[in-house]
């Protein structure tokens, strides 16, 4: 090879690594979130689940009790059975079968109850969070986002540097603080001292 070509030949190396290095940065690039993640790891997200599990504090010590005296039953018939009459024991039995219908109906409505208040917190959280990946990924040349949380993403690998969760609940946290953050008041100064009269 001559000396010109060698050289058109570098200019044309040359020149291609540069274009590709232009399109590279202005293509759109991919990214994902988990947002669900990002809906519990805000602020107001957070304080929504804390209220959650104190809403359903009290039914899940209903259920607990219930379990307890079913419990209770049933070892007080096996560790009696000798000694109860078959009054007792049909008694006894008659009781365990009542409290297992209870147990079963308390448990499936408040199963039902938790999945759809939490789902109310996730869309409650997430129609606001949407518009905001939406944003971010506008600021940011990113083509598609892809959400991690969602049943069936086809999802191998993904590198922290593509990640925008933390991103977005910081943003999501500028726009929308908290309830309990948004009502406290601000700390006033204390009130100046008045002055002592003195005695004339």
């Amino acid at each position: 090879m001559d000396l010109n070509a060698a050289v058109r030949c570098a200019c044309l190396s040359i020149t291609l690594v540069f274009a590709s290095s232009l399109h590279a940065q202005s293509s759109p690039q991919i990214a994902v979130v988990n947002l669900r993640l990002a809906i519990a790891s805000t602020a107001e997200g957070k304080q929504a689940l804390a209220e959650f599990d104190n809403r359903f504090a009290a039914r899940q010590k209903e259920i607990d009790e219930i379990n307890r005296k079913i419990d209770d039953i049933a070892k007080q018939f096996q560790d009696k059975q000798s000694t109860w009459s078959d009054e007792q024991k049909a008694k006894a039995q008659v009781e365990g079968q009542r409290l297992t219908r209870i147990l079963n109906r308390k448990q499936a409505e408040y199963q039902e109850d938790r999945n759809s208040a939490k789902e109310d917190i996730i869309q409650t959280i997430g129609s606001k969070l949407v518009p905001i990946v939406d944003r971010y990924a506008r600021e940011n040349n990113l083509g598609t986002v892809m959400d991690s949380s969602a049943p069936g993403t086809p999802l191998i690998f993904v590198a922290p540097t593509v990640d925008i969760t933390e991103a977005v609940t910081r943003l999501y946290d500028q726009a929308h603080p908290s309830r309990s953050a948004a009502a406290a008041p601000a700390k006033s100064a204390p009130p100046a001292a008045k002055p002592v009269p003195t005695k004339p």
